[in-house]
């Protein structure tokens, strides 16, 4: 899955695994002995090479389990075939500030590749093919979680040095964020009961930022220690500012039940989706605007960061088309993507 921020998705990989033996308990993080040695295994799949010209980065498909380039720019893209083989991977997420990807294989190993290499590095082992990857807005850090599970494995030094080390929750983790400086926000507690919210600074400092009545999703803004933190229950996003929330919309303004929240890259604008209705709301994080719906007529399943300033990929294309948001114009505008190629 890609998933950037807390844009996290949704299933398919739901399901309590154990992260296995890098995700050990205890507090506070602890440094993995594979960190900063290189790759484990050089027998890594190989794929096409990259195609040049216009990109909107690589999606995780997870219609048919493959890491594909889509060329173009929003309104007129073209998926291109799958980098790896089908059955490759299991998941994976990409970073565009970074173009750099995060897959985990079906043997459990966590790779790192970086465009324009086509050459995937292992950097651990043992991980839980049902594991979610959620990358900080500028994608130098990283989270790696099985929803239900207690442990994060913490990606760091993106994408030239990547460094391991491990986070333990007190209760079970429905979804995390990661910030530009490697603070972890982790979203705890029984799935329909109420959701605690953790920070957890760089140095391993943490406190209680909020409690939700249902999870809705959560985000850094980058380059900032600000979040945005939805509750699916109440039908709020708010802005934490060190500490302090500043509530931004209500159900007043169009938020049903949002599951994901997401910010642009200049930290402008914010965009949620709604699992009720399947809607998105975009807000001016600057409060010049008023917050604006739209639609789309798919059902969403993840705010996954494309490349360009607040452009993300709201559902991945299988034999009917993926569509994504461009939020940073004068309107939003909701752009399909084409469908997978036939035989591709």
């Amino acid at each position: 899955m890609i998933s950037h921020s807390l844009g996290l998705r949704l299933a398919p990989f739901a399901g309590v695994v154990s992260l296995g033996m890098l995700l050990i308990s205890g507090c506070g993080r602890g440094t993995s002995s594979l960190a900063g040695k290189g790759p484990v295994s050089t027998n890594s799949p190989s794929g096409p090479n990259v195609s040049t010209g216009a990109q909107l980065g690589l999606i995780w498909n997870s219609g048919d389990s493959t890491l594909r380039m889509l060329v173009g720019v929003p309104g007129s893209t073209q998926l291109g075939p799958a980098l790896f083989p089908v059955g490759a991977y299991a998941t994976g997420a990409f970073a565009p500030s970074t173009q750099t990807a995060l897959l985990i294989d079906p043997k459990g190993n966590l790779q790192v590749m970086t465009l324009p290499s086509l050459v995937p590095s292992t950097v651990a082992q043992s991980i839980s093919a049902s594991s979610v990857i959620a990358f900080a807005p500028r994608g130098g850090y990283a989270g790696v979680f099985v929803p239900g599970s207690t442990s994060v494995l913490m990606v760091s030094g993106l994408p030239q040095s990547p460094a391991l080390s491990t986070v333990s929750a007190a209760a079970s983790i429905q979804g995390a964020a990661i910030s530009d400086a490697g603070t972890l926000l982790l979203a705890t507690g029984a799935a329909s009961g109420v959701v605690t919210i953790t920070s957890i600074s760089a140095g391993g400092t943490r406190s209680s930022m909020a409690s939700l009545a249902g999870y809705g999703g959560m985000s850094f803004i980058a380059g900032s220690e600000d979040s945005l933190i939805a509750d699916a229950s109440a039908n709020t996003v708010a802005r934490y500012h060190s500490g302090v929330a500043t509530v931004l919309a209500t159900h007043a303004n169009g938020l049903n039940q949002p599951f994901a929240v997401a910010a642009s890259q200049d930290g402008h604008w914010a965009v949620t989706a709604d699992q009720a209705d399947h809607s998105l709301l975009r807000i001016d994080l600057t409060g010049a605007t008023s917050p604006a719906q739209s639609t789309c007529t798919c059902s969403p399943t993840q705010l996954s960061s494309l490349s360009g300033n607040a452009v993300f990929e709201l559902a991945a294309p299988a034999a009917t088309p993926g569509w994504m948001i461009e939020a940073d114009g004068l309107t939003s505008r909701v752009l399909f993507i084409p469908p997978v190629p036939g035989g591709q």
